[in-house]
């Protein structure tokens, strides 16, 4: 069943869940420009500036960096997975996936109309779990839609980091379920071979982390004490996973990206 209440809540305020006055208020305080002209137009996510707001400050200090023209959508609609899609999935009940999907692209291009309106050329995805829908709205505007990754490696010239890493671009598994588009995964890899000294150990992406065996073995391979994810699903995934074990901890790509500046 179509959780209805949810998407009158993101008619109503823009989240699909409560008001999104908390998430303003972080965004606020992190600095974030709202409603203005700009080239990109980055959708933070209903959950990220609550869960994760150093990273989004990580971000905003790289895109300042480089004097990169950005702004915020004044009421970012969710695209619906959390409270619709990832339900339908996990149920594989297949009629409520193609209702969400429909439900979806609806939302989304409210977002399209917004940033059209303010003259971006580029929607930029902060959230990963947003990526698939908007894969498949593609065809609903003439915006580009990139990654956060890309958007980083477009202006990132280079850093310097003498220390070693777990990488975990995700599995993306579920997405499967949503969208035959290809996911960019090669961006990343990119933006981390701009940081000099950095080593990397690649951790196996046929493992799952929302699957409790195949966190607990991709937690296994993990041979330092920092893994980085460019995946916010899969960056809350870890960073639990590794709770408990005080010497490892987990990243977002444009925490690192900010550290190899030398700006922490």
């Amino acid at each position: 069943m179509i959780n209805e209440k949810a998407v009158e809540n993101i008619e109503k305020y823009g989240p699909c869940h409560e008001t999104g006055e908390q998430k303003r208020k972080i965004l606020d305080e992190i600095g974030f420009p709202v409603g203005r002209k700009a080239e990109y137009v980055i959708i933070a996510g209903c959950f990220q500036p609550v869960g994760m707001p150093h990273v989004l400050k990580a971000l905003k200090n790289v895109l300042d960096h480089y004097k990169v023209s950005y702004t915020l959508l004044e009421k970012e609609y969710c695209c619906g997975w959390m409270p619709i899609g990832q339900p339908a999935v996990m149920s594989k009940n297949e009629e409520d996936i193609a209702r969400f999907k429909e439900i979806s692209r609806k939302l989304i291009v409210k977002n399209f109309e917004q940033a059209k309106k303010l003259g971006a050329k580029s929607i930029v995805l902060f959230c990963g779990a947003c990526e698939p829908n908007y894969a498949n709205a593609m065809d609903l505007t003439d915006l580009e839609v990139i990654s956060c990754s890309e958007l980083i490696d477009r202006y990132f010239t280079g850093g310097k980091l003498d220390t070693e890493i777990d990488y975990y671009a995700g599995c993306y598994r579920f997405r499967r379920k949503v969208t035959d588009k290809p996911v960019d995964v090669q961006s990343a890899v990119r933006v981390l071979k701009k940081i000099e000294g950095l080593r990397i150990n690649d951790l196996d992406n046929k493992f799952c982390c929302y699957i409790p065996p195949h966190l607990e073995q991709l937690l296994g391979t993990v041979k330092t004490g920092t893994v980085v994810n460019i995946c916010t699903g899969c960056y809350f995934n870890l960073k639990n996973g590794m709770a408990k074990d005080g010497s490892k901890q987990a990243k977002m790509l444009p925490e690192l990206v900010w550290e190899s500046l030398g700006k922490t």
